[in-house]
């Protein structure tokens, strides 16, 4: 038996109706006969296929408004079929509807839907009520098909439309253009220009246009070129370009850019030009301006570079940069700036762009040696710049001062430094054995007057014995500094408690003023592993400048919080007179003070109290609002466990003497 048979032709009026093809699949030939008696009432093509890989095959060669198919078949079942159906993209649209007489089960009915059918129809089933649902796929169908006929349709009717109105947009699109145009015949006579010509020039349509009168909008200093240009192109029959001034109705002449390219025929015989006018006055004016500013440039000492992001070649280089560099300006442009910042890798240099690029950053400085083209190499400070070109990328310039001089003066500045600073260990020493032996006789004297020191002898021998105790702690800041500079400040490290060390500090600092109230919160024990007496002295300087700088009394508070197993964390704050803002960055600097003489001290309390923290793995900053009153306070944290480690020399910040 034939698998694809087709009902029989039906006359001719109702073959001239379009009609819709219905594919039914079943392996049983007698379903066949059944589902085609019921559905000919339709009018439309049954197609009739006795297995999966036969219903296949009829969908590769025809489109179909349903498919009726059974659900149990030999070889590919219905859900299979329909899987393969639902892959292919020209057919996984096509509506299924599932017929079956054995799987009555819900499961099975929901596999069927999960396999893409619209419907599962179980035998026996009503003949009006399948005919009525193919009935409703086949107008949807047919009337997909009517759509697509009109649409072809239209689009024939546009096209025939859009052939005979192709002289008139052309004639729209070139009264569009926002740029001057003109069209002349192929001897060159003007025929034609737009309507952004006649509203830059202020003519009016109809105006008679000719090469003439043309010229008599053209800047007088370039007509005749103009006229010459013209010519000489309509002769040699060739695209022309070339800027003038073609003065605008409120008689302003503005630069432009004219382009006339030549019109063939089908038959690459001349019929014509067409020529266009941009506006480059802006640009002109631009290019000016940065001529005139290399100039500037080229004036300049200092190297000045130019390069383009993407490729880092050197557009441009001054007459400075030659002389730094030692070549000529014509040896730079053209090179990479990587051959100039000998300092950089490529990934590097790229690194130090990104932030200009993004605009992160308004500019780079740094000092680094640039390579002269003799391999020798020079000192300096650079300042780096992204300037953007509008749509384009842009460029980076480089100024590049020499730093030989000042490199020089530097050094000078710092081995006076280094002198004075051994100067100042030095005579620290040396004043520490005359201040031991002036200690002693004043402490001998005063033992020989029995204690008697409120007036006569013993008070001048204990206002000589303060001041050699303050000489003496001078004395001992000073090594203190020459240590940390060195980098022999060591430590004795021990376990101790840090709350205990707090109280005792306390103590002792309270005998010094009877107008602050010294008030302590530490947890009852806080023990780790710390230098003790080093960490005295720190909390010695802090409680004296709270004391010092908070001359009106108040309280200062001493607080110590432990940070887990980690950390410590001590701060001191007083009520006194604040560090202003603009001072507070240099209160950790040797001889840095914030209020200067005002309130005494040499200002290396601080620097040598950093020295220390930091010497314990540790750090040290200042918090104020700078507002009397407010007073400032003074943080230290240190790791809970000190681990040995050599010292290492300290660079000491400086103050201008």
């Amino acid at each position: 038996m034939n698998s694809t048979e087709h009902t029989p032709e039906r006359p001719q009026e109702a073959a001239a109706s379009p009609r819709a093809a219905i594919l039914m699949v079943d392996d049983h030939p007698a379903n066949l006969l059944a589902l085609e008696a019921i559905l000919e009432p339709l009018g439309q093509d049954l197609v009739k296929a006795t297995s999966g890989e036969e219903a296949l095959k009829q969908l590769l060669q025809r489109d179909f408004a349903v498919i009726l198919m059974d659900v149990q078949m030999p070889g590919l079942d219905g859900f299979q079929t329909a899987a393969l159906i639902k892959q292919r993209e020209r057919t996984r649209t096509i509506p299924i509807i599932f017929l079956t007489a054995l799987s009555r089960d819900a499961a099975h009915v929901f596999k069927g839907y999960a396999h893409g059918a619209v419907d599962y129809l179980l035998k026996p089933f009503d003949p009006e009520i399948l005919r009525s649902k193919v009935s409703v796929f086949v107008d949807l169908f047919l009337k997909e098909q009517q759509l697509q006929r009109q649409a072809t349709l239209l689009r024939q009717r546009d096209r025939e439309a859009l052939e005979r109105q192709s002289a008139l947009r052309y004639r729209r699109l070139t009264e569009a253009l926002p740029e001057p145009m003109w069209a002349a015949r192929a001897d060159g006579s003007l025929t034609y220009a737009n309507r952004a010509w006649r509203e830059y020039t202020g003519h009016q349509e109809g105006y008679e246009l000719s090469l003439s009168s043309f010229l008599q909008d053209v800047h007088p200093a370039d007509r005749e070129r103009m006229r010459t240009v013209w010519a000489d192109a309509v002769v040699q029959l060739q695209n022309s370009t070339e800027e003038f001034r073609l003065r605008r109705k409120d008689g302003v002449y503005r630069w432009h850019l004219a382009r006339a390219v030549p019109e063939h025929d089908e038959h690459g015989a001349l019929v014509g030009w067409l020529a266009i006018a941009t506006d480059i006055d802006d640009k002109r004016r631009a290019e000016e301006a940065l001529a005139r500013f290399k100039t500037t440039l080229d004036a300049t000492l200092d190297c000045v570079l130019m390069f383009t992001p993407d490729t880092l070649t050197l557009a441009y280089a001054n007459a400075g940069a030659a002389k730094q560099l030692s070549a000529t300006v014509e040896e730079l442009v053209g090179l990479s700036v990587l051959e100039v910042e000998s300092a950089f890798d490529e990934t590097g240099f790229r690194k130090l762009l990104a932030p200009l690029m993004s605009g992160t950053l308004p500019s780079q400085t740094y000092s680094t040696n640039h390579r002269r083209r003799d391999g020798t190499e020079v000192p300096v400070e650079v300042v780096l710049q992204y300037v953007a070109e509008g749509e384009g990328s842009g460029r980076f310039i480089s100024v590049a001062r020499d730093i030989t001089e000042r490199q020089r003066a530097e050094t000078a500045l710092r081995l006076a430094s280094e002198a004075k600073d051994a100067f100042l260990a030095a005579a620290s020493h040396e004043l520490r054995t005359p201040l031991a032996a002036a200690k002693g006789h004043a402490h001998l004297a005063l033992l020989k007057l029995g204690g008697q020191t409120e007036a006569g002898p013993g008070k001048s021998l204990q206002i000589i014995n303060r001041q050699i105790d303050r000489m003496a702690k001078l004395v001992e800041d000073l090594l203190d500094i020459s240590r940390l500079q060195a980098g022999r400040l060591s430590l004795e490290l021990e376990p101790f408690d840090l709350s205990q060390l707090v109280l005792e500090t306390r103590d002792r600092m309270a005998v010094l003023s009877q107008t602050h109230e010294l008030k302590v919160e530490v947890p009852e024990r806080l023990e780790g592993t710390w230098d003790r007496g080093r960490l005295d002295q720190v909390l010695t300087n802090l409680l004296s400048n709270a004391i010092r700088y908070s001359p009106e009394g108040g309280q200062v508070l001493v607080r110590l919080v432990a940070e887990g197993d980690s950390g410590v964390h001590l701060s001191v704050k007083d009520q006194g007179v604040g560090i202003p803002s603009e001072k507070q960055r240099i209160i950790f600097e040797r001889f840095g003070r914030a209020h200067g003489s005002k309130y005494g001290g040499l200002g290396l309390g601080l620097t040598i109290s950093q020295g220390i923290v930091e010497q314990h793995g540790g750090r040290i900053w200042a918090e104020s609002t700078g507002t009397a009153g407010q007073g400032s306070t003074f943080n230290v944290w240190l790791p809970r466990r000190t681990e040995a480690q050599a010292a290492t020399p300290t660079e000491i910040s400086r103050t201008p003497s």
